[in-house]
């Protein structure tokens, strides 16, 4: 995309149905403005197809490659309505924050152990990582929702559906968003996911045990639906018994002999902790739910969209029935779990019409990572306790402190710090003190921090102790968090005219030894195979230096399972650069290349 295009606005019809939700600051979008791609990452087993540096729906359209993008998917979205996917995709399924005001994390666990890393109590794993954090103000949620689902409408097929999966807090209020923007005579159906799981305690209200999903089309005269892909088979007993004429389904069979017509109720079990589709993530949903979703409302060919795609499961399933598919999240660490599983998939599967994908960029979100285990690592460090009650600070601290982390993407500035006196204004009877976290802080603000502490009055006049004191951790002048790049030594070498061997040295992530460090609780041992940081090895026989291109990968099959660190490959008889990535357990990546 070159950048004289890269301003021009695109016109985005305004919703006009009823009824309205309002709420401060509301607005629909008007126009929207595409971002440049970077092409990245390629995977292509049999190293044939071209790849354009920007993926164009003109160009992809004879020449498909499933794509994944790395950015906000506002962003991602906008850039597709201008590389002209404006009504070419035909399903579109969303698993969107459900603002219920908390973090999720997924669990990472070494590979290869069963005791290390874990804490004596407990079987579950110690580190936990923060993948997205849904915690929101009212009106922002509504507003995010709002400019997301408008352009989901912009690119949505008039044949296609949306299914936008949520739960009890926020569905009814998203109903009413999809009514104004898709118009309530193309609500198809409120489907209830019931999912048996005997875990779970309460004691003055009912377990929740459902999500809801809410499906509606582009126009209710020609939507897709595929009825007969989604009946519940009938059990061979009730077709014997039907067939003798012993049972009150005899007739019921006999009109509908593929099986029962589908209902709005859904009994599809969680995914169990020893399933092989399991990756981790706190939010996974089952891959049956996405094979009911896309058998139902799409067709062989046909293009499915994710714009949350968190652990890959709607890429995965539309991969595995034939679809074309995108993805998208502002997350690398969920951009690299969806990768690794289609790579399994396109190599298990004997046959694929679509065996290759490319990862682009839509801006730069690559120190989301470092920044997530920043914050990770302040939490611990400094004895903070998450408060999930309070709207407006982030928790305590041991010592008897709020606390406030100030947003990693900025430098702590006078108007944050306007922002929590602000707050504090708003509860008068609020004397305790405020810890301010931040990484890098503006040179004004310790003179302003100074002043404001001189000014508050005294708690105790004896000991001269004052209210609301401001105590400002910089990040940036902790040693803990002097950021330490994850290291590998790694042997590239030619062996005869036409192959490398590949051989992985050493490796070190200072995060992950350091979070093992910081957890209180945990089992001191070391790690005996450095191996065991190590997620998965990526290999471009062939590297131009800008897009990496998965020539060969080493993904292992179980959690228990180590990379082999060793490889021999077939390489050009010519001078080429081998290219080796190594993604430890954190998402952390480390790239080494050698010409020979």
């Amino acid at each position: 995309m070159t950048d004289d295009k890269s301003n021009k606005k695109i016109k985005v019809e305004t919703p006009k149905g009823r009824p309205l939700l309002h709420w401060v600051n509301k607005h629909p979008l008007e126009y929207v403005t595409g971002f440049p791609t970077q092409l990245i990452e390629v995977f292509d087993p049999q190293k044939e197809d071209k790849f354009p540096e920007t993926p164009k729906f003109s160009e992809l359209e004879k020449n498909w490659h499933n794509l994944l993008f790395h950015g906000d998917n506002k962003e991602v979205l906008a850039t597709l309505l201008e590389l002209g996917f404006r009504g070419k995709v035909d399903l579109i399924y969303i698993d969107p924050p459900f603002a219920s005001n908390k973090d999720y994390m997924r669990k990472v666990e070494l590979r290869g152990l069963k005791d290390l890393g874990r804490i004596e109590e407990d079987s579950e794993s110690i580190i936990q990582q923060t993948m997205y954090e849904d915690i929101w103000k009212r009106d922002e949620y509504f507003q995010f929702m709002y400019e997301r689902l408008i352009l989901l409408k912009e690119l949505l097929a008039e044949t296609g559906s949306i299914y936008i999966h949520l739960d009890y807090r926020m569905v009814h209020y998203i109903k009413v968003l999809m009514d104004e923007i898709f118009g309530e005579e193309n609500l198809i159906n409120e489907i209830v996911w019931h999912y048996k799981d005997p875990s779970g305690s309460v004691k003055k209200e009912y377990l929740h045990k459902h999500d809801t999903i809410l499906l509606y089309c582009k126009n209710k005269s020609s939507y897709k639906f595929n009825i007969d892909l989604v009946r519940t088979p009938y059990k061979e007993g009730t077709i014997k018994q039907a067939e003798s004429g012993t049972t009150s389904f005899g007739r019921i069979v006999k009109v509908n002999p593929l099986g029962r017509l589908p209902e709005d109720v859904w009994e599809i079990a969680i995914i169990n902790s020893q399933a092989i589709e399991r990756t981790n993530y706190a939010t996974q949903k089952p891959e049956a739910l996405l094979e009911k979703v896309i058998k139902g409302s799409s067709d062989e060919n046909d293009l499915v969209l994710d714009c949350f795609v968190g652990s890959g499961t709607t890429c995965a399933v539309a991969h595995k029935l034939g679809r074309r598919w995108i993805g998208v999240d502002v997350n690398k660490g969920a951009i690299q779990v969806t990768s690794k599983r289609l790579q399994k998939i396109i190599k298990d599967q004997k046959e694929t019409k679509y065996p290759t994908f490319a990862i682009y960029k839509v801006n730069n979100y690559d120190l989301r990572i470092l920044k997530t285990e920043a914050k990770e690592l302040a939490i611990q460090q400094y004895g903070i306790t998450k408060t999930k009650t309070d709207t407006f600070f982030d928790g305590l601290r041991d010592s008897g402190e709020l606390v406030k982390i100030i947003d990693f993407n900025h430098p702590l500035t006078l108007l944050d710090l306007q922002l929590i006196v602000d707050e504090l204004n708003k509860r008068p009877d609020e004397d305790r003190d405020v810890v301010v976290i931040s990484l890098g802080r503006e040179t004004k603000v310790d003179g302003w921090v100074e002043e404001w502490n001189k000014k508050q009055p005294y708690k105790d006049t004896r000991s001269k102790k004052r209210m609301r004191q401001f105590i400002v951790f910089d990040l940036k002048d902790k040693n803990f968090v002097s950021y330490e790049p994850s290291k590998a030594e790694v042997e590239i070498k030619r062996i005869g005219k036409d192959k490398v061997k590949i051989k992985i040295l050493a490796f070190i992530s200072p995060t992950i030894i350091k979070r093992l460090e910081l957890e209180p609780g945990l089992l001191q041992k070391k790690i005996p195979d450095f191996r065991s940081m190590i997620d998965v090895v990526l290999v471009d026989t062939d590297y131009d230096g800008e897009v990496f291109k998965i020539g060969f990968s080493d993904v292992p099959e179980r959690q228990s399972d180590l990379v082999k660190g060793e490889y021999e490959l077939e390489i050009s008889e010519k001078p080429t650069k081998v290219a080796v990535k190594i993604i430890d357990m954190l998402g952390e990546e480390v790239l080494v290349t050698k010409e020979v």
